[in-house]
């Protein structure tokens, strides 16, 4: 009799786990449809990214976004000691004279992705040497490069450290030419970097935020899900704005003015939104073909949003006065309440890695929040504002 009772309970909570498992799978197409109007890709954090038709779900985000960063180095007088600081583009608004453009793979498909780097500001030194573009404000080199010979050195942001390949004296050259200092590229390679506070769904601080059911299937085989990392991406994996947003930042501007989009420095545009900032709420899309995105934080901003894409310095018209504007109504977020929000981070699933994204996919708001959600990654509740 007993053993009947233990099968009956197990086969109670199988069955009340299957039911809760189908239940959570459900999509359910809310009247927010939405399109992806916009995709972009920025292989080297902080300078400006390029557009893309399509792109691949990575495990940290869309495949070849923010793999690589600029290293500013400090030399120690005393010693062969160097100091690493990571390039940010809101201190440091001269990156924006980087432009990227990434090449398309030859018709056979075995040729290597080439990411093309372009200086567009006035060049420091006229006799310096072409590169091997044949000219010397250019350098191109491979999306995923040959790691062989590489040095690792460890270098840190937002206080989430991660070992990354330098990737040698040819780009030590070139950047370091046109920022007046000595800069070094790396690139993540292999690595990867621990998201901080609970804004990944599945770290262990979410997860404790979570229902009790949620934390249980946590734990379990085949179910629970790993924590989400990320690479040389701020904060998330994603991050999302809308086109009826950005419109209602350009409503904000004087007469023939308008914000450009990509100095938000989005990965996922969408369109259809019923209003402006409606992304304030959002939980969770779900992307045509069943792809699953979690928005789990705001995107609070820094200066960024006000430069001149041809001086590197902030607009002298009313574009430079942006973040001003946004200032004054959009600190919505407790915990980052010095700096505007605009847009919503996110996180996709394991089981989505390889699948694609591409412009003009239906897009559905399957999940929403009652309240704002509140950032909480530790030690940047000021970062940007100055």
């Amino acid at each position: 009799m007993e053993q009947f009772k233990v099968i009956a309970v197990i086969a109670c909570f199988t069955i009340s786990l299957l039911l809760l498992l189908l239940f959570r799978g459900r999509v359910l197409q809310s009247p927010d449809r939405l399109q992806v109007k916009s995709l972009h890709i920025h292989p080297v954090k902080g300078i400006r990214g390029c557009t893309v038709d399509k792109a691949k779900i990575g495990p940290y985000g869309l495949e070849g976004d923010r793999t690589f960063c600029l290293q500013k180095v400090t030399r120690s007088p005393t010693s062969d000691e160097l100091k690493f600081e990571t390039m940010y583009i809101g201190y440091y608004l001269r990156l924006a004279l980087f432009s990227t453009f990434l090449e398309d793979p030859g018709d056979d498909k075995t040729t290597t992705r080439n990411v093309v780097v372009t200086w567009t500001g006035d060049s420091h030194d006229e006799s310096t040497e072409a590169s091997e573009t044949n000219s010397k404000d250019q350098i191109r080199f491979p999306l995923q490069p040959d790691l062989q010979g590489l040095e690792q050195i460890q270098v840190e942001l937002h206080g989430s450290p991660t070992l990354a390949y330098d990737m040698g004296e040819k780009f030590t050259e070139f950047y370091s030419r046109y920022l007046d200092c000595e800069v070094r590229l790396v690139y993540i390679g292999q690595n990867s970097r621990t998201v901080l506070g609970s804004i990944a769904p599945h770290s262990k601080a979410a997860l404790s935020k979570s229902p009790f059911v949620s934390r249980v299937l946590a734990q379990l085989p085949f179910i629970g899900r790993r924590e989400e990392r990320i690479v040389f991406n701020d904060i998330a994996q994603y991050l999302v704005v809308t086109q009826e947003s950005n419109d209602q930042v350009s409503a904000r501007l004087a007469e023939g003015y308008k914000m450009d989009v990509t100095k938000f420095r989005p990965n996922v545009v969408v369109c259809g939104s019923p209003k402006p900032f409606a992304e304030d709420y959002w939980a969770e899309l779900t992307f045509a073909g069943g792809m699953r995105m979690s928005l789990t934080a705001n995107c609070y901003r820094c200066q960024s949003i006000t430069v001149d894409y041809a001086t590197g310095k902030t607009h002298e018209d009313e574009r430079g006065q942006v973040w001003k504007k946004l200032n004054k109504d959009r600190r919505i977020d407790k915990g980052a309440k010095y700096s505007p929000v605009f847009g919503r981070y996110g996180f996709c699933r394991d089981i989505d890695h390889g699948r694609e994204i591409c412009v003009g996919q239906d897009v559905f708001v399957t999940k929403k929040n009652t309240t704002y959600t509140v950032f909480d990654w530790p030690g940047l509740t000021s970062f940007g504002t100055k």
